[in-house]
């Protein structure tokens, strides 16, 4: 295995993990800490949300532009460090909505672009020290998905047996780990050469527009937004229009997650089989009758089943999306990376703002059937845009 061979690269995973610990312990539980920790009203999540998103993409394409440029990577993501360190210092020092408003979501904004910057770093490490891109990718992205089916769970035990505000003391230890580790496991020097490509500005002549490389992220936007409109959906179906108990959910994700760690770890060998964008048109279908069948879900059986097929589609996508957007970098790896993210983020708030609508009008099962038009539109694009991969090939040539 060749990620075995190379220290360095182990322990970015490891780094990885620990930064996506620190942070999806934070996130999901901010809509419970506003509206049972401090009293607010749902729609102020949504405020909240929507501020640190646009700074969320901000920070993100500006980053991808400095990594671009030959701006040491390391600085970058001490900076979210820090960032995440003074939102949850703020918050236990002031428990107020407005501390939210006023600094978290400026500082939680700026951490969020840790997970971007590490991708792009673990991509430019991995092409500099020559591992398998592809594989080492699954890796990354693999640690995504384990971060995040334990730290959530994590802070939710942790609100549930000491309290909302224990969380943040949680995440500061987490954060403390996160930077330890950055001192000992991010090279210091470590930046990249501007290297001049074909659609890339240069001196003399301004830059041209990367079409293939929004396609590719307009695809993974797709994905994104099918994704979260149907997992934000899923929780209170299952237990007020199904009836099924409270422990449903939390088997779901389990189950879910699960399937999608191993899909995203077989992504390479997928690429292999059928390339890239085959294998995205195969998860977008995958994904069409995960939908349909979450949506006809009446008992534990069926929920499992739909369960084990969401993490299929989604893992086949969060395998392979990452590379296939980098794959039209054009000598602009980071900004590709930074573009891939920001489309999932951008899916999500859509998403997450849709839910509630849908939800408020008609009922949660009519949002996960319509989470489905976003694996239609995905599929749509990638059809539509199939010579790109030609004249990819033609430029790698």
């Amino acid at each position: 295995m060749m990620a075995i061979q190379n220290h360095r690269a182990i322990w970015t995973l490891v780094l990885l993990l620990v930064g996506v610990m620190s942070t999806s312990a934070i996130v999901p539980f901010m809509g419970v800490y506003i509206v049972e920790g401090l009293g607010k009203d749902p729609w102020m999540i949504s405020v909240y949300s929507a501020m640190t998103l646009v700074v969320a993409l901000f920070v993100n394409r500006r980053f991808g532009e400095w990594i671009d440029q030959g701006r040491r990577v390391a600085p970058l993501v001490l900076v979210c460090i820090i960032a995440f360190f003074i939102a949850n210092c703020a918050i236990l020092i002031v428990q107020s909505y407005w501390v939210l408003v006023s600094v978290a979501f400026l500082c939680f904004g700026v951490a969020s672009a840790a997970l971007s910057t590490m991708y792009s770093f673990g991509r430019l490490y991995a092409e500099r020290e020559g591992l398998n891109i592809v594989r080492y990718n699954s890796y990354l992205r693999s640690m995504t998905s384990l971060g995040w089916m334990v730290s959530p769970a994590l802070a939710f035990f942790v609100a549930g047996q000491f309290g909302h505000v224990a969380v943040f003391k949680v995440a500061l230890v987490m954060a403390a780990l996160w930077l330890i580790l950055w001192y000992f496991v991010m090279p210091a020097d470590f930046a990249v050469e501007p290297r001049a490509a074909p659609g890339v500005a240069t001196a003399a002549e301004p830059e041209a527009f990367n079409r293939p490389l929004w396609y590719a992220a307009f695809a993974c936007f797709c994905f994104s937004l099918a994704h979260i409109l149907c997992s934000n959906a899923l929780p209170l179906f299952y237990i007020q229009e199904v009836g099924l108990p409270t422990f449903a959910p939390g088997l779901s994700f389990s189950v879910k997650t699960f399937v999608e760690i191993v899909a995203i770890l077989s992504a390479p060998v997928l690429i292999g089989w059928v390339g890239a964008r085959n294998a995205l048109l195969g998860a977008a279908v995958l994904g069409l009758v995960a939908f349909l069948v979450l949506s006809s879900v009446s008992n534990l059986t069926t929920m499992i089943i739909g369960s084990a097929l969401e993490g299929l589609y989604y893992g086949i996508f969060a395998g392979v999306g990452i590379t296939f957007v980098q794959s039209f970098a054009a000598g602009r790896m980071a900004r590709a990376t930074s573009l891939y993210m920001n489309g999932l983020f951008l899916g999500g708030l859509i998403a997450s703002s849709s839910m509630g609508l849908i939800a408020h009008f008609y009922d949660f099962r009519t949002a996960i059937q319509l989470a489905s038009l976003g694996t239609v539109a995905a599929f749509a694009v990638l059809m539509a845009t199939r010579r790109s991969d030609e004249a990819l090939q033609k430029v790698a040539s």
